[in-house]
């Protein structure tokens, strides 16, 4: 890691934005941490690139997603609704829905990592939007469940207590960097990547992976969700 005095040189030098100033400056006291937390709205900015970066030269990716679908996986109404219902500024809006559809590319793209996503079956049956927008969502998934880089399971309501039940995580390895986990909360955002971490995260994703129903179980129960929803339109 370079020195904080050195940085300071470098963007004196090069006549830098104060903001932007402040920004890096910061960066450079944590960058060798095992865990990089973001709380901040810019610090939440500098996750979001480091996220799709990671995604970008991924090689497999595992996410646990027991209450909301996950992000690749959401359709525009979806994500409109988690936004408009979140209290997302106005004026932010469509630029976040922008960045979130974006990031579907991940899953079609000529060199797509392998991906497992683990949904919550409340995930599955949380009215986000309208009952015709669920709909929608639940055919979506399915359709990406036939890509054959894309296994998606869901973990029922009848299982017993599982990791997944502590929240949402996703893991991400790559041959280019180091392996990563990402956390998120309404509030704030947590990268790990201690080895310690990680392997622990590794345990939790074989253990919800082993709980869950298979695929062809899982687009038989989400099928089955769907049509349920329909018979209420």
């Amino acid at each position: 890691m370079p020195k904080r005095a050195d940085v300071k040189r470098i963007l004196t030098q090069l006549d830098t934005d104060p903001e932007r100033y402040d920004e890096i400056i910061d960066m450079t006291g944590g960058g060798a941490d095992p865990r990089w937390i973001a709380v901040t709205l810019p610090e939440h900015r500098q996750q979001l690139a480091a996220l799709l970066e990671c995604e970008r030269t991924a090689t497999e990716i595992f996410q646990m997603a027991p209450l909301l679908i996950p992000g690749p996986l959401q359709t525009t109404r979806y994500i409109r609704a988690i936004m408009t219902a979140g209290g997302v500024p106005a004026d932010e809006v469509e630029t976040r829905i922008a960045v979130r559809i974006g990031r579907r590319e991940l899953l079609t793209r000529s060199t797509a990592p392998r991906i497992t996503y683990i949904i919550g079956e409340a995930a599955l049956r949380q009215l986000v939007g309208s009952a015709d927008a669920m709909v929608e969502q639940l055919g979506h998934i399915l359709e990406m469940s036939k890509l054959d880089n894309v296994d998606i399971r869901v973990m029922p309501f009848d299982r017993s207590w599982h990791p997944g039940l502590d929240g949402s995580f996703l893991l991400i390895d790559s041959d280019e960097v180091s392996s990563v986990v990402f956390l998120e909360t309404r509030s704030s955002g947590i990268f790990l990547h201690n080895k310690d971490d990680i392997d622990n995260y590794r345990v939790a994703a074989d253990t919800v992976l082993n709980l869950a129903l298979n695929g062809a179980s899982s687009r038989k129960l989400i099928s089955q969700i769907c049509k349920e929803l329909e018979a209420t339109r």
